[in-house]
């Protein structure tokens, strides 16, 4: 039989669940995400051949689809590892934007370095919940 997931780490499963679905729906609407400018460059960056609108929406529905997957507990191990890889690809502008991400390299990150360096938080409260949650 199948242990319950921690019930400590509800809180922390929820705000995930919270920001993510937040975060998601202002993408949904231009000028509404202070991300924007910053997942706009990384993606011409990227050269994915993709209109910046385009990778836009698709990762506003991504992000809505993880707060979703976080809120109601539903396949709790493949909303784990889509926001793992969520939150690797939201590390990419550190080396790819230097300019964009530090006012002072290396220490003096920009409001937009701060908004990416809070992800880190946000990615030990996943392995947080990816070892709380049973298997």
């Amino acid at each position: 039989m199948e242990s319950p997931p921690t019930p400590a780490l509800t809180p922390v499963r929820l705000a995930l669940g919270l920001i993510y679905l937040h975060f998601g729906l202002l993408k949904l609407f231009p000028d509404l995400s202070s991300a924007e400018m910053l997942a706009d460059q990384t993606v011409l960056r990227l050269h994915l051949g993709l209109a910046p609108e385009t990778v836009r929406q698709l990762l506003a529905l991504l992000e809505c689809g993880i707060g979703v997957g976080f809120l109601l507990h539903v396949v709790p191990r493949v909303t784990l590892v889509v926001f793992a890889a969520h939150m690797l690809c939201t590390l990419l502008p550190l080396v790819l934007l230097p300019e964009l991400v530090f006012s002072s390299f290396p220490f003096g990150p920009s409001l937009e370095g701060q908004y990416l360096l809070k992800n880190l938080v946000f990615l030990g409260a996943g392995w947080a919940l990816w070892t709380g949650e049973p298997r």
